[in-house]
């Protein structure tokens, strides 16, 4: 699988995201502390937030029909821990779906603990460009 077929992009790779899988039901990503933290040298809050969108969404493409294109209408992330590993590594599940719309549960961890979880919906519509 290429990266645009998985939504992968300019900012993934800037960030330096890797990804371990990638299916319909499951995505698991690594991304690196170095390079995406905020001034007190913790992972900056908004990379988990990324991470949930990010590894979400590419399931969600691959669960949406031909004609639809998957538009992210709901994001939640709850931060619980800060990263003391120099890579964090996010696993996303399929929680829901239907034909319309698709719910992805993310949990992101610093070596075995928890550091943040949250969750994406995303609505399949028909595309305005």
């Amino acid at each position: 699988m290429n990266h645009h077929e998985r939504g992968d992009g300019p900012l993934a790779e800037k960030l330096g995201v890797v990804y371990q899988t990638m299916t319909q039901d499951h995505a698991e990503a690594t991304l690196p502390v170095e390079g995406n933290t905020q001034p007190y040298g913790l992972l900056h809050g908004g990379m988990n937030g990324f991470l949930v969108e990010h590894l979400a969404s590419g399931i969600a493409m691959l669960n949406c029909p031909e004609d639809l294109a998957p538009v992210g209408t709901d994001l939640h992330v709850s931060h619980v821990s800060p990263a003391t590993t120099d890579v964090v590594r996010a696993v996303a599940d399929v929680a829901s779906r239907s034909k319309g719309s698709i719910w992805v549960r993310v949990e992101i961890f610093s070596g075995d603990r928890l550091t943040a979880f949250g969750s994406l919906t995303a609505r399949f519509v028909k595309p305005r460009i």
